[in-house]
């Protein structure tokens, strides 16, 4: 069999692509890595990803930067992550916020407009009523509002995380929103002030975001949205243990621009995992009431996939779905 030189040198340019694309593979990543936080520092989103970066980088070759870009409500950044060049150096940090947005048709792209990888961090939802509150089950709060309907105020960022966690309690509960006044409120520490001047009655916030005024004993916890108690605070219980089938938690998951190669996915993918095995991680999480988890691959995107029908569910019996026509 014949080869003519045509054929040999589009074969050794063949080789040569397949050569360079290899070494390219085999490089990343070369320069720092930067991880995009759609809300300000200080909170939540911000305290997770600086906690599991410092520790992601000793399975990293190079930084792994954190880059705070808040507005419209964690869309700026997932904006500046969506448009990123699909090389693998930008990263999306970002919980549910993602579902939320388009289940109330705030935004027209969902989860899928990326390519999700890892959710390594999670925060149990609890819900807290004051010190002073005459309610100390989730059974006596319930049965003060079914007994004067619109009489406990419950504070919630409207058509936010804390709302869906609330309407996923009146879900599991049966109750209808008339049942609470709603109080629109953004920010866990907005609620939990209001709370602690006695403007508020219960709410649901961040656990991590509730530790201290838990710890001081200015607020009582009634039940964590969780499936069962973490290691972590095996003291404290959850809605389930009540009969509450609320399960709800804010998941701190990583994203890259849709088109990025399959083989620089597979590295960060590693690395993250690797990241959140590390028992320094998980004690310094465990340590601010945040809990270590290693979700990838079919199990996170079943993951994925679950939690935007529970808000599809949500959005539509509540009547939030209306403003995309839903």
């Amino acid at each position: 069999m014949g080869f003519s030189k045509t054929g040999l040198f589009l074969g050794a340019v063949m080789g040569m692509c397949a050569m360079v694309g290899g070494a390219q593979a085999a490089s990343f990543p070369d320069k720092p890595i930067q991880i995009v936080v759609t809300f300000k520092p200080g909170g939540g989103s911000d305290l997770s990803a600086r906690v599991f970066a410092k520790h992601l980088s000793k399975y990293l070759p190079v930084k792994v930067v954190i880059t705070n870009i808040d507005g419209a409500r964690g869309r700026m950044g997932e904006l500046e992550v969506k448009r990123a060049r699909p090389d693998g150096y930008t990263v999306l940090w970002q919980h549910q916020n993602l579902h939320m947005a388009y289940a109330t048709g705030r935004s027209n792209y969902d989860y899928t407009a990326f390519k999700p990888f890892a959710d390594t961090v999670r925060s149990d939802n609890a819900l807290i009523v004051g010190k002073n509150s005459p309610y100390k089950t989730v059974t006596e709060l319930n049965a003060a509002a079914k007994a004067a309907p619109g009489t406990i105020r419950w504070g919630a960022a409207i058509n936010g995380f804390s709302h869906f966690a609330f309407l996923e309690y009146l879900d599991a509960t049966k109750m209808s929103e008339e049942t609470f006044h709603t109080i629109g409120m953004s920010g866990d520490k907005d609620r939990i002030i209001a709370m602690l001047q006695g403007n508020l009655d219960a709410a649901i916030v961040a656990l991590s975001s509730a530790r201290p005024y838990l710890e001081s004993g200015d607020l009582r916890l009634l039940g964590i949205m969780a499936e069962e108690r973490s290691p972590a605070y095996p003291k404290l219980p959850t809605l389930k243990e009540q009969g509450i089938d609320a399960v709800f938690y804010f998941d701190y998951m990583s994203f890259v621009p849709k088109d990025t190669p399959d083989d620089r996915v597979k590295i960060l993918r590693d690395a993250w995992m690797k990241a959140a095995a590390d028992p320094d991680m998980q004690k310094e999480l465990h340590d601010g009431w945040m809990i270590p988890t290693q979700l990838s691959g079919k199990a996170f995107d079943d993951y994925l996939a679950k939690q935007m029908k529970q808000f599809m569910k949500l959005a539509k019996t509540y009547g939030l779905a209306k403003e995309a026509g839903k």
